[in-house]
């Protein structure tokens, strides 16, 4: 939902005050598990009762996520682990945020609507990361939606700390199945385009085999008695 330009600007920015800085020691997988940790205590706190206090450790927490990759990049320390990395701490956060809410309406609160939202929001979140890795494998391109993961960091913490919970897990429960549903089409429509490409990189459609070599054909006839025909015999030999 926020638009690429804004997320560019904020990126933009991070990095140049990461430049100015300098910290040419800092490791950004460091970082990410920072983060990570930041979010875990965010997570205890949403237990605890303590939203106020745990929105704004989620939002600390979320901005080590623009930290790590503008550290990455300043120093020259783009590597494919560290994305593993961050996508993974990204997971584990995302489902520590979502089991600690768990806990506050299931344990304490004793609600009955709230956990049914935050299986389904949960479920929403982890299908529009999966889909886009499963996408980008099979070398489509996966990205937009109007849910992705600054989205949803951004309006968990407002909930929390507003204490507008119940709405903003009724936004999350559909917003994220519906931005997976909408990255799944935009996986579709690339497949569609590349049908009509033919070449080394289209995927034409499969070859029909030969009747006889379908299920259920009937096998070649060979002659009316089902034997071979027989060859006529030589003659003036």
């Amino acid at each position: 939902m926020f638009s690429n330009r804004l997320q560019n600007f904020v990126r933009a920015a991070v990095v140049r005050a990461v430049r100015a800085l300098g910290p040419r020691n800092v490791s950004p997988n460091v970082l990410t598990v920072i983060g990570l940790a930041i979010t875990l205590a965010s997570a205890v706190l949403i237990a605890l009762d303590q939203l106020l206090i745990a929105g704004v450790v989620l939002l600390v927490a979320g901005s080590f996520d623009l930290l790590d990759g503008a550290v990455a990049r300043v120093t020259g320390k783009v590597h494919r682990y560290g994305a593993f990395l961050d996508s993974t701490a990204d997971r584990y956060g995302e489902g520590a945020t979502y089991l600690g809410l768990l806990y506050l309406f299931l344990v304490r609160e004793h609600q009955v609507v709230q956990p049914f939202l935050i299986a389904a929001a949960l479920a929403g979140s982890f299908l529009v990361s999966y889909v886009r890795a499963r996408a980008q494998s099979l070398g489509f391109s996966c990205d937009g939606g109007w849910f992705a993961r600054p989205e949803r960091v951004v309006l968990t913490a407002i909930g929390l700390v507003t204490g507008q919970l119940t709405i903003v897990l009724w936004i999350l429960a559909v917003l994220t199945n519906v931005t997976a549903g909408q990255r799944v089409l935009t996986v579709w429509r690339q497949y569609r385009a590349q049908l009509h490409q033919p070449g080394p990189g289209g995927d034409a459609p499969e070859a029909r085999p030969p009747e006889s070599d379908r299920p259920g054909a009937d096998p070649p006839r060979v002659g009316r008695s089902g034997s071979k025909p027989k060859l006529p015999e030589p003659h003036g030999l």
